[in-house]
């Protein structure tokens, strides 16, 4: 697994990235994290290496035995464990298996769903899955081919997902969400196929819940549209080991709308820990 690697600090933490949203998109977070003295590691996630086949993948504990695998080969453990949506789960879930990995756990927006509707996505095929789940279907339908950057910035900077997006941040998706394509135009560097299987494959986190895990810290977005209060609220009682919190003014891709408070967040949750 290739990884990026920011900073020298003696604070180390590894941090995995969501769906769709390659790591380098991170880079105004991961800033702030290396300038107050962090080690910063961003590994590369199965969808995007080379060649990977999305139709190969059946659960998300895949992507959590590619992040242990990767520690182990380098030898890395007790470091703090950081992901955001996606990464947060496969932190959590490599965590459960293998506690040694990490000494803190800080998941931001971590893809908690109703059991009921996971219940279901387990039960149903990718063929049916592809043509009536609306995320899916969405992430499959999803424009990937632009001619131009200006042409990008029309289509995309005009979507609501992207308005509470730090300046910042919609430049390193521009440098690091996109790729040129051999006609000469771009398209997006995390491949939508990958991004609906991702989606088509997300886990029932309800059953892991009592598992024990290094101090775990959940933090959830104001407006998010993934985790609902009443999933929150289940949470804390079901979980009463970890720490909840709420941020407010974001949404669920809140290290991308304040990447800066964002990452004094995560900075304050672990100089609390380690006092």
């Amino acid at each position: 697994m290739k990884e990026h690697r920011f900073g020298s600090g003696s604070m180390q933490i590894q941090f995995a990235h969501a769906n769709a949203n390659p790591p380098l998109c991170y880079t105004q977070m991961v800033d702030k994290l290396v300038d107050e003295g962090a080690t910063v590691y961003l590994p590369v996630q199965r969808p995007l290496w080379p060649d990977s086949d999305p139709l190969a993948l059946r659960s998300w504990t895949t992507l959590s035995d590619d992040l242990i695998s990767h520690m182990d080969e380098l030898g890395r453990k007790n470091v703090i464990g950081v992901g955001h949506s996606m990464g947060g789960v496969a932190t959590w879930l490599a965590a459960i298996r293998r506690p040694d990995l990490f000494s803190q756990l800080i998941l931001l927006e971590p893809v908690i769903l109703p059991e009921p509707m996971m219940k279901i996505n387990s039960l149903m095929p990718w063929s049916i899955k592809k043509k009536v789940v609306p995320i899916v279907k969405i992430a499959l339908q999803r424009r990937d081919k632009w001619s131009s950057v200006e042409e990008l910035e029309s289509h995309l900077g005009a979507k609501k997902v992207f308005q509470r997006w730090d300046r910042g941040c919609w430049e390193d998706f521009k440098k690091h969400g996109v790729r040129p394509t051999i006609s000469g135009g771009m398209t997006l560097t995390y491949p939508k196929l990958w991004e609906a299987r991702i989606y088509s494959t997300a886990p029932n986190l309800w059953k892991m819940m009592s598992h024990s895990t290094p101090p775990l810290t959940m933090i959830r977005g104001q407006f998010t549209d993934v985790i609902t209060s009443k999933n929150w609220d289940r949470v804390a009682t079901q979980m009463p080991q970890a720490s909840l919190m709420e941020m407010d003014g974001v949404g669920h891709l809140l290290p991308f709308e304040k990447p800066t408070e964002v990452a004094d967040l995560i900075l304050k949750l672990i100089d609390t820990d380690q006092s």
